[in-house]
């Protein structure tokens, strides 16, 4: 029953985000994993979302995540780029765990491909839990490996 609910909460998610994805300029979908297990990127330049779930058994959550890129794909070396970005998250429990909001800094390091058609990204994502309290943790903190693509 909770499955099917995560399922149907990152489908509205989706929905809801269609309208937005088709005014930006650079718009990106993407596959990642890592911590939590996988996520979905929505990218609509300079703005990001994050649908992510982890399934393991004892320890079910879905966490949503959005953010708002400052530096975009700045080359540092090579083929290599580099973006920063603040946002928030929300991070919810299906197994008697806490429900915690925050804020985050995703910091990716990115390789575009194919004329920027594909990119290969590694991001973390440390996040400060505001509710229920103030604090750093591991389980407020994300890492993904992971590819986009471009869809415009």
């Amino acid at each position: 029953m909770r499955k099917k609910l995560a399922v149907l909460l990152v489908l509205f998610v989706l929905i809801v985000l269609l309208p937005i994805c088709a005014s930006a300029q650079e718009k990106r979908v993407g596959l990642g994993f890592g911590h939590p297990n996988t996520v979905l990127i929505f990218s609509y330049d300079p703005w990001v979302a994050k649908a992510a779930y982890d399934f393991t058994s004892g320890h079910q959550f879905l966490f949503i995540a959005g953010s708002y890129t400052l530096i975009n794909s700045r080359p540092i070396a090579g083929p290599f780029t580099a973006s920063l970005g603040v946002g928030g998250f929300a991070r919810f429990e299906f197994e008697g765990g806490d429900n915690s909001f925050g804020a985050n800094i995703p910091i990716s390091l990115e390789i575009p491909m194919l004329d920027d058609f594909l990119e290969i990204f590694l991001e973390f994502d440390p996040g400060l839990e505001l509710l229920p309290k103030p604090r750093l943790t591991w389980k407020s903190t994300c890492i993904w490996l992971g590819a986009t693509i471009r869809l415009d």
